[in-house]
């Protein structure tokens, strides 16, 4: 008897473990259905991208152009000769792609046409992400038609036709992926991860207490939406939300499962998180190259953005730009985090470091990629 309530009771478990899986019930089935139907979403862009033949892949990262309109000329110059140079295969614009001081919609697109004009002209696929020169202090001030945010800009962004930017589903503008497939099939060999860094926190000016008593007189008071008060001695930047992580996290993995493999990959975005502060402070262990002129100044606020590429273990560079006059790159905890320097003339620069930031990568060892640094005043030498 007892060993008839024992085969009973062997059974349900298995039933249940059969229904919790969906194994035989659709549930499986309907779940990879639906992974691979967001996965294919992902991989739709406007122009799909590819290892070449010889299976490389050529990335230049161009950062922190802030012009207004008209666009400097030898920005433009600068871009040009750097693209002749180099020849890649996909541009990205790092965020600050200018400075809002710009008359009109109607010289916005103007402005936009001449800055993508190098990559356009050469049919080259390019993607843009947001920074902090956009809204919040740096909005667009255009009278009769009002402020134009981010959603906006997208839109005559996605307009031209080589831009392969997504405005994305998650808080901000301009989040999402691109997936890059092999030359000799349709197997993602690397992904290319953009996200915003949003725009600032509001502020105000006040006393604030730490938890051990000691006053700070004219502090920063951060009062945020959806943060609430907070405490800022300096950084006065938003940072990446909950939201934008899970999305990454969602991807990576519902790619990963398309695929049959985990798919290396890097990311690039404006503000610097944290831990770029720790390249500077072991520059030896990091294996540091470049300069730090400027300092990180990331948001008070941790993201946790790091962490959770490490933990998924595909993204092995990060990149960003914001800090005009940094151009070093190192190495924590496997990940590559480097800065972009600004290529632009308008704001301002260090002749010493002003230029592109340069990724190769090859579909058959993609997750050691390199990447350079490419200096204007190397061009004009």
């Amino acid at each position: 008897m007892k060993e008839k309530h024992i085969t009973r009771l062997l059974a349900l478990i298995v039933l249940l473990l059969v229904v919790v899986s969906g194994s035989g019930f659709g549930g499986v089935a309907a779940s990879q259905t639906d992974s691979d139907a967001y996965a294919k979403s992902l991989l739709e862009l406007k122009h799909t991208l590819r290892f070449n033949d010889d299976g490389n892949f050529k990335i230049v990262i161009f950062a922190d152009i802030q012009d207004t309109y008209p666009l400097k000329e030898d920005t433009v110059r600068y871009m040009n000769q750097i693209l002749d140079q180099e020849k890649p295969d996909l541009v990205l614009l790092a965020g600050d792609n200018h400075c809002g001081g710009i008359g009109n919609k109607s010289q916005l697109k103007t402005y936009l046409t001449a800055m993508c004009e190098p990559m356009e002209s050469r049919k080259i696929p390019w993607a843009q992400v947001y920074g902090n020169h956009v809204e919040g202090g740096y909005t667009f001030k255009m009278g009769d038609v009002g402020e134009i945010g981010k959603a906006e800009q997208q839109k005559i962004f996605e307009s031209f036709k080589y831009n392969i930017s997504k405005a994305g589903t998650v808080y901000g503008m301009g989040n999402y992926v691109l997936p890059i497939l092999r030359s000799d099939s349709d197997k993602i060999a690397f992904n290319v991860f953009g996200l915003d860094t949003h725009n600032y926190l509001n502020e105000k000016t006040g006393t604030q207490q730490n938890l051990y008593g000691q006053k700070f007189e004219n502090a920063v008071l951060v009062e945020n939406p959806i943060y609430g008060t907070l405490f800022d001695p300096g950084g006065k930047y938003e940072t990446i939300h909950a939201d934008q992580i899970r999305w990454y996290w969602k991807s990576s993995v519902a790619l990963e499962e398309y695929n049959g493999s985990k798919i290396a990959a890097m990311m690039f975005f404006h503000i610097a998180q944290i831990e770029w502060e720790y390249i500077t402070r072991n520059p030896k262990q990091t294996n540091m190259t470049g300069q730090d002129v400027e300092g990180v100044w990331p948001s008070e606020l941790s993201s946790g953005l790091f962490h959770a590429c490490y933990e998924r273990g595909d993204v092995k560079g990060m990149f960003v730009g914001h800090n005009h006059q940094n151009d070093y790159n190192g190495t924590y905890m496997g990940i590559q985090l480097g800065f972009t320097p600004t290529i632009g003339s308008l704001a301002y620069f260090s002749p010493a470091t002003r230029g592109a930031r340069v990724i190769e990568v090859n579909q058959d060892d993609a997750f050691n990629f390199t990447t350079r640094m490419v200096y204007c005043k190397d061009l004009d030498a």
